[in-house]
Order: structure tokens, then C-alpha cells, then sequence
């Protein structure tokens, strides 16, 4: 079990000032050192998104009225590559190489660049590359409809031209071992609200979508779609929610689009959970057959697995965990079924 510092919100001034110097390197590991041995960890994983960063506001959801502003000064480039690779030597070197290294990596090639992933790689036992998140529509920018984790790359115009496959062979080519590659695959879908498609043209990418209004702050003027009634964030649907909106039939108003490897779903009429999903929803997910199709991908060429993000989103049946998803991962990978768990809902 692997003790992971640092996130999307954790500002990466932090990470840049801390490999800046010898002395304050030295007193991260230390305590890292300290932690892991204290609390039974046999790993770390560095989660520092990302090296090279500009500076930015990050607003954090407390509550709807309440939000939290993430301030981060930003990085320091080409400063930050290279003592980055530093720190990860010096790591290695205190921390032996029965601990384990993993990495949250970046999906785009400017910023696995950053990372310096090909020599970085000597010193680490594992890159957790996020290979989701290609498109997101809770951003002032985020109007066009692209899929979240394509494992081929859409050609529509307008959509987000990068994939899990872009980002795969692009560590590959820059000399990164097959066997320390872990492609992520995400539980959930990113929602935009497009309320007056016709009944064709739905089920492609690279649609205007429009500012729906129902999500909170300073996400309310963004394109994200109405959070999902569970996990509350703009913009994002589990699959699970995807599901109950969807109804028992789970087929009415889904595509499967085999140019990407990736699903859509729309709903010309509220959805099946009580009418919470709204007409003029438009989802992009990976469902079971797209992730098993990419965790088929990463047996096939070679990679260590899968790691998803995250269990908490898959399926549910009678306030139960089914694990539909994660079964179609253990199944192709060969690994043993998860059991199902009890929860309060």
C-alpha cells in the first residue's frame, strides 16, 4: 500500500519549491522516509500536477454557497524538469529499492515533457498515467463535446484530437518500459447540456453545447452539465448515475462510437432517476465494452494494467456494489472478480 501526496488541487509551487534545493529535498524524504515506515506504507506515490505549471486559481467545492480559492504561484520551467529528476534519484537512493515508486502522470505531451518521463523512469517502479480527462466542459472554454477517455483519437472537427492510444505510444516512444505503464480508466462521464439536437445528431462529437446554469459559483457560466445527483460536481455523472437516468433497459439513447472506442449517451426526455437528469443532456463515458477494450489494449501491448478512477462510481444495485466494471477488468486482465460490499445510501 502506496502513501500518495499531492492531487489536482494541491498547488504546484509546493512540489516546485521543495526539489528547488538540496536541503529542503532532504527534509521531504526524510519525512516521507519516517511516514512509510511509521504507518506500514510500502510505497509512495508522487502526485505533482503538474511540473512547469503557470499560475492559477483553483476554486474547491465545500459546498454549493461555499468554495474554496486554491491559490498556486505556479512552476518554474526548464528548472523544474531537472530537479524533479533530481529529487526522484535522491528518493530512490534513501528509500531503497524495495519501496515503491509510482507517479501520477499527464496525459498530454507538453506535460509528460515536463516530467522528463524517460530518465525519470530509472527511478521509478510505476507511471499511474490519468488517460481521462482529455475534454472537460466545466471551463469557460469547454463549449465543444469531446470524449473523456477515447482509446482512439476522434477525428470530428472541433473535438479534442488526443486518446489513450496518443498518450500510450507517446511514452513508449520516448523510452518509458512497457512494464511500468498503467493506463487509467475513469467510472464516470462528462456532461454538457445541448437541448436542441435533432434525433441524428446526437450520437457524435464536436457539438456546441450551452450553458445550462444549474451548477454552483463560479462553475454556474460553464458549459458542465448539471452535476450528478451523488457526486455533486459540475459537469460530471458517475457511471452509476449514468445508469439509473438511462432506466432498466440501459440501451435508450446510447452509442457506441467505434471510430473512438467510447460511448454517448443523450436524453431527448428527463431521465429514469426521478427526472433529475434534464432534457438536453449529452454524456460522453466509457462503458463496459470500451473498458474492456482498453484494458485488452494495455494487455496487448505489453503495459503493467489498469488502475481506475474510481470504485466508488461503479455499479449499484440495492444499495449494494455490484462491480460490473471492475469484474470486466479483472475478467480481462485474468485477474480474481471483486466481491460485492454493503453501503448506506
Amino acid at each position: 500500500m502506496s502513501a500518495s501526496v499531492g492531487c489536482w488541487n494541491f498547488p504546484s509551487a509546493y512540489y516546485s519549491k521543495m526539489v528547488a534545493s538540496a536541503e529542503s529535498r532532504g527534509k521531504f524524504i526524510n519525512s516521507a522516509k519516517a511516514f512509510l515506515s511509521q504507518h506500514g506504507f510500502t510505497g509512495i506515490d508522487i502526485d505533482w500536477e503538474f511540473p512547469c505549471s503557470p499560475p492559477r486559481q483553483d476554486p474547491v467545492k465545500i459546498s454549493c454557497e461555499t468554495f474554496r480559492i486554491t491559490s498556486d504561484a505556479g512552476g518554474n520551467c526548464p528548472a523544474d524538469t531537472t530537479n524533479f529528476l533530481t529529487f526522484l534519484k535522491e528518493l530512490r537512493v534513501a528509500l531503497g529499492n524495495n519501496v515503491h515508486i509510482s507517479l501520477a502522470s499527464q496525459a498530454a505531451k507538453k506535460n509528460w515533457e515536463n516530467m522528463g518521463i524517460k530518465d525519470a523512469s530509472r527511478y521509478v517502479d510505476q507511471w499511474n498515467v490519468m488517460t481521462y480527462d482529455y475534454a472537460v466542459p466545466d471551463v469557460p472554454g469547454g463549449a465543444t463535446t469531446s470524449p473523456n477517455s477515447p482509446l482512439y483519437t476522434p477525428r470530428a472537427s472541433g473535438a479534442v484530437a488526443m486518446s489513450v492510444n496518443y498518450t500510450i505510444q507517446g511514452y513508449l516512444d520516448a523510452g518509458v518500459p512497457a512494464n511500468k505503464i498503467l493506463v487509467g480508466i475513469p467510472f464516470y462521464g462528462h456532461t454538457w447540456y445541448t437541448p436542441n439536437l435533432g434525433p441524428d445528431a446526437w450520437s457524435q462529437f464536436g457539438l456546441n453545447g450551452s450553458i445550462q446554469g444549474e451548477c454552483c459559483g463560479p462553475f454556474k457560466q460553464t458549459y458542465g452539465g448539471k452535476p450528478g445527483k451523488a457526486c455533486q460536481q459540475c459537469g460530471v455523472m458517475m457511471y452509476s448515475e449514468i445508469l439509473a437516468a438511462l432506466g432498466p433497459s440501459g440501451k435508450s439513447g446510447t452509442y457506441h462510437d467505434n471510430e473512438t472506442v467510447s460511448d454517448i449517451a443523450f436524453f431527448a426526455d428527463a431521465g429514469q432517476d426521478g427526472g433529475y437528469t434534464e432534457a438536453g443532456t449529452w454524456v460522453t463515458y466509457s462503458g463496459q465494452e470500451s473498458i474492456v477494450a482498453i484494458t485488452s489494449y494495455a494487455k496487448s501491448r505489453g503495459l503493467a494494467g489498469a488502475f481506475v478512477f474510481d470504485t466508488s462510481m461503479d455499479t449499484i444495485s440495492g444499495g449494494t456494489f455490484t462491480y460490473t466494471l471492475m469484474n470486466a477488468i479483472a475478467d480481462s486482465l485474468g485477474k480474481p472478480k471483486q466481491e460485492p460490499d454493503e453501503i448506506i445510501v
